[in-house]
């Protein structure tokens, strides 16, 4: 498995956390120069990358056993 940079790293946890991959891409690199049309494409890009969703399984995973735990009870 490939390390993440730390900007794919911030990708994958703004991903986790809720946001839209084009938000995401906005908060993990400098997009204030890029059209919308672009970011959304980088994003995608990003999220094709199988490391970079293995990340955002692993960051989301905790989140859904506990919601497993909670449902079950």
């Amino acid at each position: 498995m490939k390390k993440l940079t730390s900007k794919q790293q911030a990708f994958a946890q703004a991903v986790a956390s809720g946001m839209t991959h084009a938000d995401a891409y906005r908060a993990a690199y400098d997009a204030s120069k890029m059209k919308a049309a672009a970011i959304q494409s980088k994003a995608y890009e990003l999220m094709q990358d199988g490391e970079i969703t293995a990340r955002v399984t692993e960051l989301r995973q905790p989140v859904i056993e506990k919601a497993q735990i909670t449902l079950q009870s």
